[in-house]
């Protein structure tokens, strides 16, 4: 039992961890993905953001599972689908990067993002779209439990809804501004991980 309690406990702060670092890389891969020069950091701040909101979402969805376990099933699935949209279109800046690094052919990068943009993307949108519906669920059910105050799971609904219409319209505006709604409250349940207090009872083995 004491195994089990310190597992919850190691979980609970790793995902405050990544619930602040998560939507802060989200808003730079944004920044970085309209500087032209920036497309390798781009990618790679997508990347480790997208990594990191798999433990951060799967946490939030965890809180209400005692409430509300359908909400907690179904957004937990949902944004780890959404989740990986999220990273395929960050490896996709890191492919576009080293192309050019290589020095492909201006036509030939043409014809490769007209192929992407009209086979690809709509599959990877398919599933990327995920990541905000399981935001969208999370709110709901945040809302319904009260597990957090309700200022946070409205401010994350909002986000959620904003969050697709800057990326598909392709708005560095409306973009941040939606990943700024989001960050508020993540943030917010972030630090509340971090700083809750060491469960009382654990037996941490002690080193020979």
């Amino acid at each position: 039992m004491h195994g089990e309690t310190l597992a919850n406990w190691l979980q609970e702060k790793i995902a405050g961890v990544c619930l602040i670092v998560g939507p802060v890389l989200v808003m730079l891969n944004t920044f970085f993905e309209y500087q032209e020069d920036m497309l390798f950091w781009a990618g790679l701040t997508g990347l480790i953001a997208y990594i990191c909101l798999v433990p951060a979402l799967l946490w939030i969805a965890r809180l209400l599972r005692e409430r509300s376990p359908r909400f907690s099933v179904i957004s937990g699935l949902l944004a780890t689908i959404g989740t990986v949209g999220g990273v395929n279109f960050s490896t996709a800046l890191l492919f576009e990067w080293a192309e050019r690094e290589a020095g492909t052919p201006e036509a030939t990068m043409v014809a490769i993002t007209e192929v992407v943009e009209g086979r690809l993307f709509p599959v990877l949108v398919l599933f990327s779209i995920f990541f905000p519906i399981s935001l969208l669920l999370l709110s709901v059910g945040l809302f319904r439990t009260r597990v957090v105050p309700v200022w946070v799971a409205v401010l994350l609904g909002i986000g959620a809804i904003v969050f697709p219409a800057g990326h598909i319209g392709q708005s560095q505006l409306v973009s941040h501004i939606a990943e700024l709604l989001l960050l508020i409250p993540l943030v917010w349940i972030g630090l509340h991980c971090l700083m809750a207090a060491r469960p009382s009872g654990i037996a941490v083995p002690s080193s020979t």
